[in-house]
C-alpha cells in the first residue's frame, strides 16, 4: 500500500483497457499485496517465488539476483523474451536482472537517491556494509543499460546525477511527474468515520512507516509543542517496519493522549479531510503522490524539503515548506497553529498547483513513452 503501488495499479489497468497484453511479475504472493484486487482480472499476475523466502534462503536468492542475474532467471523460471517491452516501475535489485535483457526496456526512478552510511561499528557490520556496496554499485550501473530512464521529480534526477554519476548523466535522463485519477476523493472524504471532530488543533500524517520516514520527528514534535502550551492532537495513518518502535515511543513519552496511530487504513481520505494540516516529516521522499491528495480534499501541506515533495509545493508557494529535520517539523507546526489564516491561503491556491499535476496527461505520456 503506496503511493507508487496505487500508480502502478492505474496505469495497468489503463494499459489493459488500451488493448496491451500486459503482464504483472511480483517477487512472490503475499498477504501485504492488498492492492491486487484493484488489477483487473484480465491482467495476468506472475510471480518468481511461490511463496515468500526469509533467513537464509532469502539472501541467497537476492545475492544471486544481484550477481549472477541469468542463474536467477533459470531457477526462478522467468522467460523475458515471452514480452516485447519490459517496464521496471521501481528501480531496485531486480533492475538488474532486466537490464539483462535485449528487449526496450523503461526504468521508474521513484526512490530518492541519497547517500548511504556506511560506517561499521563492529566486524560484522564492515563486512555487512562492504557486501551491500557491492550490490549497490551493480544496481547504479545497471540504469544505464535500460533504453529510458524516468525520474518522478527535479529533485529525483538531480538526486539521480549527482549520486550516481557524480554530477554528469552518460545519458538522458527524463522527468515526468507523478500523477492521479484525483476523482472521487472528495466524496471518499466524506464517507464517516467513528473520530468526532477534534476540538483542538489536528494534524494527520499518512504514510508508510519506514526509517526514511522519520515519523519519530512528528512524534517528538508533539511533545515539545504540548510542553509549550500548544494544544494539539496527531492521528497517523500507516503501517511498516517502524509501526512498534513508534507506537513505544509514544507510550514512552506519555503522549497516547494527543498521537493516535491508525495503522493501515483503506479510506484514509476521511482521516486528512478531518484534520486542520497534513504533516510530512520524511527525510526522503521521491514525491509523496499522498501530498495531491490531500490538497485535492482541503488539508493544506506542511513539508521538510526531502526531495519529491519540494515540486509538489514549490517550495513553499503551495504549502509550508520546512528544514529536513526535527528543529523544521517543529517550526512548520508553529508556523501553521500561530498563522490560522494561511490555511484558507493556501486552499485558495489548491486549483492552480493541482492543474500541474494532470492524470490524463500523465497517461498520454506513458503512452508516448511505451509506443502505445
Amino acid at each position: 500500500m503506496g503511493g507508487t503501488e496505487i500508480l502502478l495499479v492505474n496505469l495497468l489497468n489503463h494499459l489493459n483497457e488500451k488493448g496491451c497484453d500486459i503482464t504483472l511479475l511480483l517477487p512472490n504472493p503475499s498477504e501485504k499485496n492488498v492492492l491486487l484486487e484493484r488489477v483487473s482480472e484480465d491482467v495476468p499476475v506472475r510471480y518468481f517465488h511461490p511463496k515468500e523466502l526469509k533467513g537464509l534462503k532469502r539472501w541467497i536468492f537476492k545475492n544471486i539476483l544481484i550477481f549472477y542475474p541469468r542463474l536467477f532467471a533459470k531457477l526462478t523460471g522467468f522467460d523475458a523474451y515471452e514480452y516485447d517491452e519490459i517496464v521496471c516501475f521501481k528501480d531496485g535489485f531486480y533492475s538488474i536482472l532486466f537490464s539483462k535483457i535485449d528487449r526496450p526496456k523503461y526504468l521508474w526512478v521513484h526512490n530518492q537517491p541519497f547517500v548511504r552510511d556506511y560506517t561499521g561499528k563492529n566486524l560484522k557490520e564492515k563486512l555487512s556494509y562492504a557486501l551491500n556496496k557491492k550490490q549497490i554499485k551493480r544496481m547504479y550501473a545497471s540504469f544505464d543499460k535500460f533504453d529510458r530512464v524516468i525520474c518522478v521529480s527535479d529533485s529525483c534526477k538531480r538526486g539521480y546525477i549527482d549520486i550516481y554519476h557524480g554530477g554528469t548523466p552518460k545519458k538522458d535522463i527524463e522527468v515526468l511527474y507523478n500523477a492521479l485519477d484525483l476523482s472521487g476523493i472528495t466524496e471518499r472524504a466524506k464517507e464517516p468515520i467513528s473520530l468526532p471532530k477534534p476540538e483542538r488543533f489536528s494534524f494527520v500524517v499518512v504514510i508508510r512507516l519506514s526509517y526514511e520516514k522519520t515519523v519519530d520527528r512528528a512524534i517528538i514534535a508533539v511533545d515539545k509543542l504540548l510542553k509549550e502550551g500548544y494544544d494539539l492532537e496527531m492521528h497517523i495513518l500507516g503501517d511498516g517496519a517502524e509501526f512498534d518502535k513508534l507506537r513505544t515511543l509514544i507510550t514512552e513519552l506519555g503522549r497516547d493522549d494527543r498521537i493516535t496511530m491508525h495503522g493501515r487504513v483503506g479510506n484514509p481520505f476521511p482521516y486528512m479531510r478531518r484534520a486542520d494540516w497534513f504533516l510530512c516529516p520524511s527525510s526522503r521522499e521521491s514525491f509523496a503522490l499522498t501530498l495531491l491528495e490531500s490538497i485535492t480534499i482541503g488539508t493544506p501541506i506542511i513539508t521538510t524539503d526531502c526531495g519529491g515533495p519540494e515540486d509538489v509545493i514549490m517550495r513553499g508557494k503551495y504549502g509550508i515548506f520546512v528544514e529536513n529535520s526535527l528543529e523544521g517539523v517543529i517550526e512548520g507546526m508553529k508556523k501553521a497553529m500561530d498563522n490560522p489564516e494561511l490555511r484558507s491561503y493556501y486552499n485558495d491556491t489548491a486549483e492552480e498547483n493541482l492543474s500541474r499535476f494532470s492524470y490524463p496527461r500523465w497517461l498520454k505520456a506513458v503512452d508516448e513513452i511505451l509506443g502505445v
